[in-house]
């Protein structure tokens, strides 16, 4: 028979994840009631504008009238104008910074995220949608890759114009779920021991493999995983062009996470991604909030 023996810690786990739980679901009724009073201003706003609009009718009506009152009525008319130019500005503004909070509710904000022994992706985490990469971009045959659905339009252009370009790039890795991944690491561990599984392999939910947005390449000539694959024009290819289809170079030298891995790339947008190319630096480089920034176009 056995006992629990701290039970006072899991009396404090649950309380902290009840109270995890009450704050997300305030966050959640702040924001539903935000969106609704902005919409609400978005219709007075509209209303103040249409009623503008008339009284400037009007006033053009009555430009018949005396010197005098046509001299005033043009001056009123002009501030009115303007009036309802701001108003309309206002408007604008306002509905474009609705229309982003609406669009940044239909986007995973896992996706951005820097995980590699910082965040977290629970067993229970998969991409809303996949598809299968073509067998012409894999290596090996009869295999089955998946992508993100939303991701794969750069993919897919990306290995098309490393094609007509004359190389041999294939995907070799792509999408790996929470179980695949631990099975994945539990083979290494056994193979190379934990210290050195751990250097070139993520535990999981620790896995960017995971979010169905990264992809390990190979070539038709080398057909492995190798730091060789740096000295590819393949390799070379991706570091030049890689980032005009939104993917960049997660683990290069000198990142003290893993080892370098040449052939691991993940796509983050293509505003992000040219960024880091033009700046020179690398994803984990970057604050979180530096990087969240960048979600609202990540697939633009």
């Amino acid at each position: 028979m056995t006992t629990d023996r701290h039970p006072a810690r899991k009396k404090i786990f649950l309380t902290i994840g009840i109270a995890a739980g009450i704050l997300v679901s305030g966050a959640l009724v702040a924001l539903v009631l935000r969106l609704g009073s902005a919409k609400r201003e978005i219709a007075l706003l509209k209303e103040a504008a249409a009623e503008l609009r008339a009284s400037i009718v009007e006033l053009e009506g009555n430009l018949s009238l005396t010197a005098y009152e046509r001299d005033r009525l043009s001056h009123t008319l002009a501030l009115t104008a303007e009036q309802a130019g701001v108003l309309q500005e206002e408007t604008v503004a306002l509905e474009e910074k609705v229309d982003a909070f609406e669009k940044l509710q239909t986007l995973d904000p896992e996706l951005l995220k820097k995980y590699s022994k910082v965040y977290f992706l629970n067993e229970h985490y998969a991409p809303p949608a996949l598809v299968t990469i073509p067998p012409e971009f894999v290596n090996g045959e009869n295999r089955t890759l998946e992508v993100h659905a939303q991701m794969w339009p750069y993919l897919e252009a990306l290995l098309r114009d490393a094609s007509r370009d004359g190389l041999g790039l294939l995907v070799t890795s792509a999408y790996r779920s929470f179980g695949t991944q631990a099975t994945l690491k539990a083979g290494y561990r056994v193979t190379y021991g934990a210290g050195t599984a751990n250097q070139f392999s993520a535990d999981q939910g620790y896995s960017e493999h995971q979010l169905g947005t990264t992809i390990d390449f190979t070539t038709k000539k080398t057909r492995n995983l190798s730091s060789g694959f740096d000295a590819t024009p393949e390799y070379k290819w991706l570091t030049e062009h890689a980032h005009e289809y939104g993917f960049v170079l997660s683990y290069p030298k000198g990142n003290k996470y893993y080892i370098y891995e040449p052939w691991h790339w993940r796509f983050v947008g293509t505003s992000l991604a040219t960024d880091l190319h033009d700046d020179g630096t690398t994803l984990y480089s970057l604050d979180q909030r530096e990087i969240d920034d960048y979600l609202l176009s990540i697939f633009e």
